[in-house]
């Protein structure tokens, strides 16, 4: 009896660590704004690139330079604090309720609290009526997801290889390709998908990885909403 008694005691050191190796690390949900920026050796540098983060719930979230790429996928934080975007990578130095602090091969970034708007939010009136969208040709432009909705939000985490992340439109070309789709795994220069055409039913025919419907709810003012399997995107056009 003697003996079992010893070997439990010694087990339960052994469980206790392998329970916290297994539990992830994760930043509450929160919005980010940088507010000073250091060379590596810690001399203040201008900017005018803003960079906002935001932490979200599933841990997943998105970042973005002022007026630049915003880009969303799913983050991980190790217990040596570092934090991987999968596009880019950061080492936590500090972190409080009002200040983050991240740190890689080109600097150190503080942060403060963000508490205002970011990027304008679309509001959709109950009795808004769309321009009807008749041509590709309306929807040309560099267009990028900002906020993304879903029907069923019990579905799980978000699949960032599919997920849209940016639409580029350029119209019609002699290759047949009229634009293309990135996810949330795609380089700037290597898309998963192309556009076909904008069929009569405003649904763009995409092909690629996989064959994709997508639905254009708008695209107007500097605006597109876009619908796809329950899944709705608000799309701007930075310029």
């Amino acid at each position: 009896m003697r003996r079992i008694f010893v070997l439990l005691m010694l087990l339960i050191p052994v469980a206790a660590c392998c329970s916290h190796k297994q539990k992830p690390l994760k930043i509450p949900v929160s919005r980010w704004r940088e507010v000073t920026r250091l060379s590596v050796d810690s001399a203040v540098l201008p900017f005018s690139d803003t960079m906002f983060i935001s932490f979200e719930k599933k841990d997943s979230f998105s970042y973005h330079n002022k007026d630049g790429f915003i880009y969303n996928g799913i983050y991980t934080i190790n217990d040596d604090s570092l934090l991987d975007f999968g596009t880019a990578k950061y080492k936590v130095e500090a972190r409080n309720p009002d200040l983050l602090v991240l740190s890689n091969d080109m600097g150190t970034f503080r942060f403060k609290r963000d508490l205002s708007d970011t990027v304008p939010i679309i509001v959709i009136p109950k009795n808004d009526t769309f321009a009807p969208v008749k041509s590709i040709d309306d929807m040309i432009g560099h267009w990028t997801v900002y906020k993304r909705t879903e029907k069923d939000q019990a579905s799980g985490a978000m699949d960032v290889a599919t997920t849209i992340r940016a639409v580029y439109i350029t119209g019609p070309s002699t290759d047949g390709k009229q634009g293309y789709i990135f996810s949330g795994n795609d380089p700037g220069n290597s898309p998963s998908w192309y556009i076909k055409s904008l069929g009569n039913d405003q649904a763009l025919d995409c092909a690629g990885k996989n064959p994709r419907i997508i639905n254009v709810k708008k695209c107007q003012k500097g605006e597109m909403i876009l619908e796809e399997n329950g899944v709705t995107y608000y799309l701007k056009e930075f310029k």
